[in-house]
């Protein structure tokens, strides 16, 4: 790569003095050579003669090096570039991959994927290509100057002089103004990026308690910063090119001059020397520039990506068994009729035919096979799909579904405070929120955490177990049921005592509460007051004989269940 940079540089310095030998030699015969054409004229005679002209011998060199060397050289450097690429995600991917589960930034893979997908773009669209671009870059400005220094040496030092104290003015400004912007910046970015993977992971619970308003509300301030903040970065750089641009032709004239000698009459190819060499200086300094400022606002994902992680993770409480809860009589809720269900393009139906009843209070286990349609069944119980065919009757309930809690079995936890994740960007009462955690059994979750329900996620995040990011879920979904919960494989995180403990301690403290528990451990039917098996997109009634202590014997042999 070394070398492709020094071959590329000496490239464009080369084609930059061609265009200005190329201008001396276009200017008018009679005119007096003087200066560094004098010299280059001079050396030319006495390699090829006076007689012969050096037109197109410039020309060909200018289309060789321009036409031909320097798109090779970049088609090259592409390869490299692409090369560096996969290595520096792969590297990252295998970091990723090797470090200890306790030293993940949390419990999901999601900071993983930013890590990856992230950080890696970041790494090359932020600091490999801009430092190549700056290496290049300074290689040419430096040739040229030096060449310059050579051939005019009074007007190429002040021209040096200038440009360093500009660079400097520029540098310090643009250095203030990072400052301030370049947190925020990336603070922003990574913050909309979260809200855009924990909002797509949390679309059944946004749908379901009617929250798409509230997450583009919380999401908007955040895009409004980074938008600030990338609008005033734009901004700095097109004020700052124009300025640099008119004091550099400033600098070029002044050049032009004291190469004339003060005598008041433009020397033409002092004006061709640094009339060319400026056209390729300036681009040369802007991307200098534009590269330092890429670098220094990229170094906080270095930080990020270098930083270890150490988080300590406190292990989820062990609870005792409670016994089986009693049933009653309940008044009914939820009503399906020959339910039936068929996804798009597909030729059978996941649902057909499908009776089924819940009552108040009453709670049901549901099991059966992966991919038999649970899931797709519960989807249509929340109104994430409508049914194909079939009628779906929920009684005492608001059309929108509003009063129905949902917890699956991984918990997404949103941007902002405690608070915000249980009531999940809606309203909800201290004591609501309160009693939800004590029924998780994450209630005292609260005494570690500062502020409380008012403590940020980012605050506590990392430290909580698997089964404490789950016992959130639970309780988020308890503290919006009213009249229904549906748990689907939401206790899976946690051990059968545990899990035993929440639905123990859920059934006392909402006696009235209907609840569809979908599950795979039979020790978690002993809970429920009716079974259901769902089978070729059908429902039947269950109950295990004694004989069927495995949940294998109830999916692969459902003729031991009565």
């Amino acid at each position: 790569m070394l070398a492709l940079l020094l071959g590329k540089a000496a490239i464009d310095t080369l084609c930059a003095l061609l265009v200005a030998i190329l201008l001396g030699t276009l200017l008018p015969t009679g005119r007096t050579s003087s200066g560094w054409y004098a010299q280059v004229e001079t050396h030319w005679s006495a390699i090829a003669g006076s007689s012969v002209s050096a037109l197109p011998l410039l020309v060909v060199a200018l289309v060789l090096g321009k036409g031909v060397l320097a798109p090779l050289l970049s088609a090259a450097r592409s390869r490299l570039i692409d090369a560096w690429t996969l290595m520096i995600s792969l590297s990252v991917f295998q970091h990723e991959l090797i470090r200890p589960v306790a030293q993940l930034s949390n419990t999901t893979a999601q900071g993983s994927n930013v890590a990856v997908n992230h950080m890696a773009p970041r790494i090359v669209i932020g600091t490999l290509l801009p430092s190549l671009e700056l290496l290049t870059e300074s290689l040419v400005v430096a040739l040229l100057l030096c060449v310059l220094l050579a051939l005019e040496p009074l007007a190429t030092a002040m021209l040096l002089g200038a440009l360093l104290l500009a660079a400097g003015v520029g540098g310090a400004l643009s250095v203030m103004l990072n400052d301030i912007r370049e947190t925020r910046r990336g603070e922003s970015q990574v913050l909309m990026q979260r809200w855009v993977v924990d909002s797509m992971a949390s679309l059944r619970e946004i749908h379901l308690y009617g929250r798409v308003q509230a997450v583009l509300d919380h999401y908007y301030p955040v895009a409004e910063r980074f938008a600030r903040a990338t609008a005033r970065e734009r901004t700095l750089m097109e004020v700052q090119s124009p300025i640099m641009e008119l004091f550099f032709l400033m600098l070029l004239v002044l050049c032009v001059l004291i190469a004339s000698k003060g005598s008041g009459q433009t020397d033409l190819h002092a004006l061709a020397l640094f009339l060319a060499v400026g056209l390729r200086l300036l681009p040369g300094f802007r991307r200098v520039l534009s590269s330092l400022q890429t670098l220094r606002l990229s170094r906080p994902y270095f930080d990020e990506l270098a930083s270890p992680d150490s988080p300590t993770r406190t292990p989820a409480a062990p609870s005792q068994q409670h016994a089986a809860p009693a049933c009653a009589p309940r008044q009914q809720v939820l009503l399906c009729e020959a339910l039936q269900y068929r996804y798009p393009q597909a030729s059978q139906a996941v649902i057909r035919d499908l009776n089924l009843s819940i009552g108040q209070g009453e709670w049901l286990g549901l099991v059966g096979e992966s991919g038999v349609g649970k899931s797709t069944l519960v989807d249509v119980l929340i109104g994430e799909l409508q049914p194909s065919q079939g009628s779906l009757q929920w009684l005492d309930l608001p059309a929108e579904h509003r009063t129905i809690g949902y917890a699956a079995s991984g918990t997404t936890l949103i941007p902002g405070t405690l608070r915000d994740n249980l009531a999940f960007l809606g309203s909800g009462t201290e004591q609501v929120l309160r009693e939800a955690l004590a029924i998780a059994g994450v209630d005292a979750l609260l005494k570690r955490l500062p502020l409380g329900l008012d403590t940020p996620v980012e605050a506590f995040e990392q430290q909580l177990s698997s089964g404490e990011r789950q016992r959130v879920g639970l309780a988020r979904a308890v503290a919006h049921a009213k009249v229904l919960l549906i748990l689907d494989e939401a206790t899976a995180a946690l051990d059968q005592l545990s899990e035993s403990r929440f639905l123990q301690a859920l059934r006392a403290a909402r006696p009235e509460l209907a609840v569809v528990l979908i599950t795979h451990r039979l020790t978690a039917l002993r809970h429920t007051d009716r079974n259901v098996l769902m089978a070729d997109g059908t429902l039947t009634d269950f109950m295990c004989s004694p004989g069927s202590d495995s949940d294998i014997d109830v999916l692969e042999h459902p003729q031991s269940c009565i």
